[in-house]
């Protein structure tokens, strides 16, 4: 890296912790799609509520608090609940592996009071039976992130693991398209079963349908980045001849000292489903190739808005996707940090208030 990539990088760096702070103001009118009954997407403007009509109460479950992605996700919300003024406790279930935990947590918080519940949930179908029950109690259910497939939540605000998976994919095919030579990739998509990780499959091995570009292993794991460290160390171990890893932001974050180490770094590229602080500062820096790029505090600010929306009863948009883009080293100087990410000074947050 050259003086000139140096200087870059802590311009961009100070510019993270500025934008990421400056962005708890006034936050909308955001561009997000609208999703119809058909599965048809429309581009809308988002407004959110000037307040709420009481300080109600909201339980918000994460599967995890290990990495930025959810740091960012419990930023948005911290700051949109202090900002209508409702009450609001985080829930960390530990882990994808937690269904069970992340169940009883959220049966104590209702129980507790909560009004309405904001579910990250850690699978795909295992909530199901939880959701109906909230629903005859009246608790309106907001599908926030991974997506649930019990037809009894009240809203959906979701990250389109598929779209990731396929953005993702469309990039590596257009670089090696049919007839360019074969390129290996190792695929490290999350935790298997999770609903996120078999969508962010479908997105990708539809999108590098007839490329140049050839799976050469798939490796599941947590996403913590001492498990997917491993998982690199042993794809790398295997496949001396890979020239791309792709895998979740966390991998990507993982696999650049370990590609340093081994003394691959200039063989094999890394292209990330979604963005972080680490992912971000590895694409400015040339470490990490590629990355799809979502909102997430935006996103997160968003559940909080529509849940207070179900219990007051106003106007919902019953699933809404995020608008994400794919940013690579020739714009990332051009994507919006605040709209992504906490700053670097925010440490969880439980409740508010």
């Amino acid at each position: 890296m050259g003086i000139r990539d140096v200087r870059r990088l802590f311009a961009v760096c100070a510019g993270l912790m500025v934008g990421a702070t400056a962005y708890a103001g006034q936050w909308w009118p955001v561009q997000v799609n609208a999703v119809g009954k058909d599965g048809s997407k429309q581009a809308i403007e988002y407004s959110a509520l000037d307040k709420a009509s009481r300080p109600w109460k909201i339980c918000a479950s994460f599967p995890h608090l290990k990495d930025s992605f959810w740091l960012a996700a419990n930023y948005g919300m911290i700051e949109e609940a202090r900002r209508l003024k409702v009450q609001l406790q985080i829930l960390d279930a530990g882990g994808y592996p937690n269904l069970n935990n992340q169940i009883s947590q959220i049966e104590n918080c209702v129980a507790g009071g909560a009004q309405a519940v904001i579910i990250g949930a850690v699978s795909h179908d295992g909530l199901s039976n939880l959701v109906a029950e909230l629903k005859k109690k009246n608790v309106p259910v907001v599908d926030l992130f991974n997506g649930m497939s019990s037809r009894d939540v009240s809203a959906r605000v979701l990250a389109p693991p598929f779209e990731a998976g396929l953005s993702a994919g469309k990039y590596l095919a257009g670089r090696h398209p049919a007839g360019s030579p074969a390129v290996k990739v190792a695929w490290l998509p999350g935790p298997a079963g999770a609903g996120f990780v078999e969508l962010f499959n479908q997105g990708f091995k539809e999108a590098i349908k007839g490329s140049a570009v050839e799976i050469v292993a798939t490796k599941y794991g947590d996403i913590g980045k001492e498990v997917q460290a491993r998982l690199v160390e042993d794809t790398l171990q295997s496949f001396p001849e890979l020239d791309y890893i792709a895998g979740t932001a966390v991998t990507a974050e993982a696999a650049v000292p370990v590609l340093r180490a081994r003394e691959r770094a200039s063989r094999v590229k890394v292209v990330s489903l979604y963005v972080t602080p680490g992912v971000y500062r590895g694409i400015v820096g040339k470490s990490i190739q590629a990355s799809v790029v979502q909102p997430n505090v935006t996103t997160a600010r968003i559940a909080i808005d529509q849940a207070v929306r179900l219990l007051e009863k106003r106007e919902t948009v019953g699933y809404i996707t995020e608008l994400a883009r794919f940013f690579d080293q020739s714009n990332i100087q051009s994507m919006e940090v605040g709209a992504s990410f906490a700053p670097d000074s925010f440490k969880p947050v439980f409740r508010v208030p």
